[in-house]
């Protein structure tokens, strides 16, 4: 039988999810359509098992689906180990896990490797075997199977946030900074904090954050991993965004918590937003409450239930004649083992809004890891249009990663199609998994009139201040 290290912080978040499916138990039996959503997502678990039957993980053709390959492996012994309801099985049929210990230890694999995308696949704190994510397995499910508590979906402001327009400012963006403080092997300090302090180092007058607080979006994470890392200097003046991660407790934490405290009043409780620099519009849009695709990974502005306001928002912000600078969580391109390519949907969304044009800059997270795109890219010509545009991911503000294979192949070669990605190994390692990753980091972008600067930083104990890695300082 596993083992785990729960802590009493953890716990709480289990007996709050535990207590939500014991309430709605002793309501009555569920609906067929709530049955048929659960037992889909059971079924999506189980064909995520199959990874471990087809041989070594690390040989095999990287697919996101490979990082819920232990779900129901780890699900079943929560409720053996009594941290998880038992409810799970006789009530809401968890099915059994086909994983049992003695494949686990024959499959040295686990101990570490990284996908073609950076993602690492360790069992330790933040990474993708890490247990604690079941976390997110179980406020997810309860969600489906209760689409009904989900907190409602929050309008764009349709009054200015920031009735003055200054002609410049800097900007900082940070993404998927959510893990809060915790204890990174035997460094000083984790990546979330090295970030925020690099960011205050650069005294932005303005800070995004692309989402993703972490494991579940809940409340208290919300409290304990943004809002309480955040300086009281500059309420008003930090923006964040809904994600996959804050729609695993029904956006609950984000709507009802954060963007609610007056650190974010600005954005007058929407997930989205508009903050204009110069003659720019940076513009910020929600692509997880509306996305369909299991576990909110693929991203979307609206579906068959709503969220067309955002493309009239973003639409109108496009025919002001402005600039326009668009933020998502979820990423515009893919990063893939052939090369880069669109996320269609998102993609065809965006492009639709704004009149069959591309955003002049577009910056996304949800991918850990920063991503620095050519911006001459030949699938960034739409109709006649063949302008340049700015394509970058900044997912790596906390979360654990390697360097990818895919994107080092991408980021060679006369064709490359990427100038930069993050791969400087960390220096020091105190433990196994530390030896395969590389350091986090975050963006800074200066808007000067019409003229837009961008920069990456990396940070890192061992650095006294941030250091500037792309376009090489």
């Amino acid at each position: 039988m596993a083992t785990y290290n729960i802590t009493s912080d953890l716990q709480e978040q289990l007996d709050d999810i535990n207590q939500k499916l014991e309430k709605a138990q002793s309501e009555g039996p569920l609906t067929l359509a709530a049955q048929t959503s659960g037992n889909a997502f059971w079924d999506y678990l189980k064909s995520c098992e199959q990874y471990a039957h087809s041989g070594n993980l690390q040989s095999q053709e990287y697919d996101h689906d490979m990082e819920n390959v232990l779900a129901l492996y780890h699900l079943n012994h929560l409720i053996d180990e009594r941290h998880l309801t038992p409810l799970l099985r006789t009530a809401f049929h968890l099915p059994p896990s086909t994983i049992t210990p003695e494949m686990l230890e024959a499959n040295a694999n686990l101990a570490g490797w990284v996908s073609g995308d950076g993602t690492l696949y360790a069992a330790s704190r933040y990474c993708q075997l890490d247990y604690r994510w079941m976390l997110v397995m179980v406020y997810y499910f309860y969600y489906k199977i209760f689409p009904h508590k989900k907190h409602g979906f929050v309008p764009p402001p349709q009054t200015a946030q920031h009735p003055e327009i200054p002609s410049k400012a800097t900007v900082a963006i940070i993404g998927d900074w959510g893990t809060g403080v915790w204890q990174d092997g035997g460094k000083g300090k984790c990546p979330a904090q090295l970030v925020i302090d690099g960011v205050l180092s650069q005294n932005p007058d303005y800070i995004i954050h692309l989402g993703d607080v972490y494991y579940a979006g809940t409340s208290k994470e919300e409290r304990k991993h943004l809002l309480d890392l955040l300086p009281d200097s500059y309420k008003g003046r930090v923006y964040t965004m809904n994600s996959n991660h804050e729609m695993y407790d029904g956006a609950n934490g984000l709507l009802g918590t954060s963007l609610q405290d007056p650190m974010f009043h600005q954005q007058q409780g929407s997930s989205c937003f508009q903050l204009a620099i110069g003659d720019w519009i940076f513009v910020g849009l929600d692509s997880a409450y509306y996305d369909d695709s299991m576990l909110y990974m693929k991203g979307s502005l609206c579906n068959s239930e709503g969220g067309e306001e955002q493309l009239g928002y973003l639409g109108s912000a496009y025919r002001t004649g402005k600039k326009i600078f668009l933020l998502t969580h979820h990423n515009g391109i893919e990063v893939a083992k052939d090369g880069p390519t669109p996320n269609e949907t998102l993609w065809d969304q965006v492009v639709g809004a704004m009149d069959q044009h591309l955003p002049e800059a577009w910056y996304w997270g949800h991918v850990h890891n920063g991503i620095v795109y050519r911006d001459n890219l030949s699938f960034y010509i739409v109709g006649s249009h063949t302008a340049t545009h700015k394509m970058r991911c900044c997912g790596h503000a906390s979360i654990p990663f390697g360097d990818g294979s895919y994107l080092k192949k991408a980021s060679h070669g006369t064709d490359r199609t990427v100038d930069y990605y993050a791969c400087t190994h960390m220096p020091g390692p105190t433990d196994e998994v530390q030896k395969l990753r590389v350091l986090n980091g975050f963006a800074m972008v200066t808007i000067t009139g019409d003229t837009l600067t961008e920069a990456f930083y990396e940070v890192s104990n061992d650095y006294a201040k941030p250091k500037q890695v792309w376009p090489h300082a």
